[in-house]
């Protein structure tokens, strides 16, 4: 045998080397977390845009009907208007957060994505801050509140993004600062009660639960710190991504439960129509456009539905790294 054949056979020998099986288990595990993860994003992005579609056409339609007589309906067209432009910015994010979960499944640059949603995210509570305090007969601190966090929030994702790891840690903090001022708005204001006061339980500004949203928008930046402060030590543990799996399990039943209320608020109401309630009376296009908002709803349930199973899994994958150790 020359020793060309020689070589040929020892790259044979290498290539056909069996990998271990705790390796083989752990590259599927990672590799169904990633796809779950990919389904979870691309079902509430979608929802994301779904559901603000018909919301923006009952805003229009109401903004159509107020007559420019006084300067109160000025001011009820104006904050309308900040709402029509947050429901088109939300739409927008559904997109994004789409594109962002296949760049992660594929393994790409995440940070561009992360920092154009952030800016966007602002955006779209300033106008629902600006608009809610236009529709308030009254000064409101949380309306004011959900003014004021998105400066905060802007400053944090500018912050955490740079490569200076003391930088990560102020940005985080500002974060934490803007999600509990944040927390505070949500808990305390239903954006969408000012325009269409129906009174039903709405979800919160990212369409879900408000009581977990607000846990989640101050989870959020902990999380983000946390992370900040092992990589400033130079640790690598799993540690740090339990904070956010317990954020994307908040959120995904949040979304999960907060939807099924909505729904459910919506269909009881339909059904009370004819003889009472607040649908009474309403429009044939106003009730289709409610029931396709009620249907929209049911992909943010399954969206919820995968995203506290991606938690979980998520959970489990840390506790098999943690018995490594």
């Amino acid at each position: 045998m020359g020793k060309r054949q020689q070589v040929v056979v020892q790259e044979q020998g290498r290539t056909s080397a069996p990998v271990p099986a705790h390796e083989f288990r752990a590259n599927r595990l990672e590799l169904l977390f990633r796809k779950m993860a990919l389904a979870a994003a691309t079902m509430i992005g979608i929802g994301y845009v779904l559901v603000n579609a018909p919301v923006a056409m009952l805003i229009a339609d109401s903004i159509l009907r107020i007559p420019v007589a006084s300067q109160a309906n000025v001011m009820a067209i104006a904050g309308r208007a900040l709402f029509l432009m947050a429901l088109t910015i939300s739409a927008f994010l559904g997109v994004l957060l789409i594109f962002g979960a296949v760049q992660f499944y594929e393994r790409g640059k995440v940070r561009g994505v992360a920092f154009l949603g952030g800016v966007l995210g602002a955006i779209y509570l300033l106008c629902l801050g600006v608009g809610s305090s236009l529709l308030l007969p009254e000064p409101s601190p949380a309306a004011l509140a959900l003014a004021i966090a998105p400066m905060f929030v802007v400053a944090s994702v500018a912050l955490y993004i740079s490569s200076s790891q003391r930088w990560k840690l102020v940005g985080s903090a500002t974060g934490i600062v803007g999600g509990i001022i944040l927390a505070y708005s949500i808990s305390n204001l239903r954006v969408l009660d000012l325009v269409f006061a129906w009174s039903i339980p709405f979800t919160g500004p990212f369409l879900s639960l408000t009581l977990l949203e607000s846990a989640v928008v101050i989870i959020a930046p902990v999380a983000a710190m946390v992370h900040a402060v092992f990589s400033y030590n130079r640790e690598e543990r799993p540690i740090p991504y339990a904070f956010t799996l317990l954020v994307a399990l908040a959120y995904g039943l949040g979304a999960f439960i907060g939807s099924i209320v909505l729904s459910m608020s919506f269909w009881n109401l339909i059904w009370q129509s004819p003889w009472v309630g607040s649908f009474h009376g309403l429009s044939d296009w106003a009730a289709n456009m409610i029931v396709f908002w009620s249907a929209s709803l049911v992909l943010m349930d399954i969206g919820g539905i995968l995203l506290t199973a991606v938690a979980c899994l998520g959970f489990v994958c840390m506790a098999r790294e943690l018995s490594k150790l």
